[in-house]
């Protein structure tokens, strides 16, 4: 699985090149600028919207996407989007709320929920042959299974988040529209913040400490590995219809995870609290501490992640697309360390 080459797996690429143009919403982001990338290397035209499209125009993923169109279209811009989606044969839905405390709950849950019925009614406006939707493994919930799959129920946890990709996904699948539903998990490599980039900060700043053993499962997906998934998604006709989680092929625990940023700045430990302590972030002052200081509380969701016992099977993947992750844990950090390092992120 770890091969040193660069080039994406095997798929139908003419059905890439010989159609108009894919829209991808949200090209400012991580997953969404390099899709770009490798479809703009395959010869497809590429369109991407963007809420801020300045902050497109300095970041490093426009350096490698020349010629790409981005036009300016807010998730709550129905027009806007409409606009955006006329002449593309695909539409590729990534740009999302993600939790983060940039907005509220509230705010956040109506970014991809109206977002979504935004940008579905721009696909349908202009006639598009397939709709794809990142949605997340947070649908997942707080499912304990050894190993999950596609079949596994997503009942909503009363968290903004993972209620809120459940939400949007219901209505991808009643959209009629020729859609495929896209599940990553912990999606990291060059370019990436919340797997990538957040950790080594958190780390440097002395924020980021492992609870007790820290033996919660993280199922990383390396971007080229999820870049490939997406291609597979946007061309194989097995894929129409179908809901598919897109990561790596083994699970790592955050212990292992984590102390693999912390070796590339030089550290071969992290300080760790009593596991039991990540509990303290749902009580009572803690939830009035986060409201003072303007951050969300604390829900099921995000306390069961740290603490997740579960797998995510991609064998629905392999079996009806093909899907084969080709770069391996060890590799996608030692190629994400590099980067890292060229950046500067790793100097102390």
């Amino acid at each position: 699985m770890n091969q040193p080459t660069n080039q994406p797996t095997n798929h139908p690429t003419n059905e890439l090149t010989n159609h108009p143009t894919t829209l991808l919403t949200g090209i400012t982001g991580f997953i969404a600028g390099h899709l770009a990338e490798r479809l703009l290397a395959e010869g497809a035209a590429v369109r991407g919207t963007a809420r801020q499209p300045q902050a497109f125009a300095v970041s490093e993923s426009s350096k490698v996407l020349r010629g790409i169109a981005v036009v300016h279209a807010d998730l709550l811009d129905a027009e806007a989007l409409r606009a955006a989606a006329q002449g593309c044969r695909a539409v590729v839905h990534i740009a999302a709320w993600t939790g983060g405390a940039e907005l509220s709950e509230a705010a956040g849950l109506r970014v991809n929920v109206e977002g979504t019925r935004n940008v579905l009614a721009a696909a349908q406006a202009a006639g598009v042959e397939r709709f794809i939707y990142l949605s997340s493994v947070a649908v997942y919930g707080l499912n304990r299974a050894p190993l999950i799959d596609e079949t596994a129920a997503t009942p909503p946890v009363g968290q903004a988040y993972p209620d809120s990709k459940i939400a949007a996904e219901k209505l991808v699948r009643e959209s009629g529209l020729p859609y495929v539903i896209i599940r990553p998990a912990s999606t990291y490599g060059p370019r990436g913040s919340a797997w990538t980039v957040g950790p080594i900060e958190q780390i440097k700043a002395g924020r980021l400490m492992l609870l007790g053993a820290d033996r919660g499962l993280v199922t990383p997906g390396y971007i080229d590995n999820v870049v490939d998934g997406l291609l597979l998604a946007l061309t194989h006709p097995a894929a129409l219809g179908e809901t598919f989680n897109l990561c790596d092929d083994r699970a790592v625990t955050y212990r292992e995870f984590y102390l693999a940023y912390a070796r590339m700045l030089g550290l071969g430990r992290l300080p760790a609290v009593p596991g039991w302590f990540a509990q303290l972030a749902r009580s009572a002052p803690a939830t009035v501490a986060r409201r003072i200081l303007g951050r969300p509380a604390v829900g099921p969701w995000s306390l069961h992640f740290r603490r997740n016992p579960s797998q995510f099977s991609i064998e629905k993947a392999r079996r009806l697309l093909g899907y084969a992750p080709r770069v391996d844990f060890a590799e996608g950090m030692r190629r994400t360390e590099a980067w890292l390092h060229r950046e500067g992120y790793l100097r102390k």
